[in-house]
């Protein structure tokens, strides 16, 4: 029995990590105060980022927005203080993982999201799809850029592409990813 037991659990939680859906961070540097805004996020490579549950975006007519949902912690603070004082987020960056299909036991990046003077259009504490308390957030940022990811069947990173659009000039905006 305990030799069954032993096999059935790890079995059943490998099971659960294979179903397991894209983690995404967000890292933001706001306008009020310098410091990065602080998320609950404990995943190696991310820690005190915002770990983010949700996560989409939608362009129309020169224009994108960003939308994405998190837990709560200290950076939901910071987001209602930019949309109540009419602040923008200097910089963001959104980084979305997927599991290795080479090795299942770590995450590569997918693609990442980095904008700039995004004015926060709202944030508002909902249910997310997991059915707890999510704070919600809209941004409209005026650059905004996807870098995108590309791996050959081995695993290896082959090279990445970019594209983006900058609202402010009406042209094409890709980016050097930035460091901060």
């Amino acid at each position: 029995m305990k030799k069954l037991l032993s096999v059935s659990i790890p079995a059943l939680l490998l099971s659960f990590y294979g179903f397991s859906q894209n983690t995404n961070f967000g890292k933001f540097l706001g306008s009020i105060n310098p410091a990065k805004f602080i998320g609950s996020s404990v995943y190696k490579g991310y820690e005190k980022q915002v770990e983010i549950i949700e996560v989409t975006t939608n362009g129309q007519n020169q224009n994108t927005t960003v939308n994405f949902k998190f837990s709560p912690c200290s950076a939901s603070a910071d987001f209602l203080a930019h949309t109540q004082l009419g602040k923008n987020i200097v910089q963001g960056e959104i980084d979305v993982m997927e599991k290795n299909p080479n090795n299942p036991s770590f995450s590569r990046i997918k693609y990442k999201m980095y904008f700039e003077d995004a004015r926060v259009l709202s944030c508002s504490d909902t249910r997310a799809c997991n059915n707890l308390m999510a704070t919600t957030v809209s941004l409209k940022p005026l650059r905004i850029c996807w870098v995108y990811y590309n791996y050959d069947v081995n695993g290896k990173l082959l090279n990445s592409t970019s594209n983006g659009f900058d609202a402010k000039t009406g042209q094409s905006w890709t980016v050097t990813p930035p460091n901060f």
